[in-house]
């Protein structure tokens, strides 16, 4: 499965929408703004940065450090996805925050580790 969705999972690779320019996070072959189908291009977004348009803290879902602190992103130039924050605690987190990206482990199981993008703040500017 990792492999079949290689550039999603490992590159953070979306999809643009070559009429409307419409961003898919995910990648998708049918674009939402026109349900033109295959007539995507690659969308590089692992070193592009993004902004936190709402969060929230989950207590319930296992963590290995919780709580999990899962947000919003709003992505520099489109694009919106919803990811878990890391190397944060819940009172570090605002609306409006600016993150990066970071490859991170989501979870081991049978001694395999499964990996995948997070979003780590960026550091405040004064």
């Amino acid at each position: 499965m990792a492999h079949r969705s290689k550039d999603w999972k490992f590159a953070f690779e979306g999809s643009r929408d070559k009429a409307s320019g419409a961003l898919h996070l995910p990648p998708a072959r049918v674009a939402f703004t026109n349900a033109h189908q295959d007539d995507m291009d690659p969308a590089p977004m692992a070193d592009v940065e993004a902004t936190i348009a709402t969060f929230t803290v989950d207590r319930m879902a296992y963590s290995p450090s919780p709580p999990i602190v899962f947000g919003i992103l709003d992505f520099d130039g489109g694009g919106r996805f919803p990811c878990e924050l890391t190397d944060c605690s819940e009172d570090d987190v605002h609306i409006g925050d600016r993150v990066e990206m970071t490859f991170r482990v989501l979870g081991t199981q049978d001694g395999i580790h499964n990996y995948f993008w997070k979003a780590r703040l960026l550091p405040k500017e004064d």
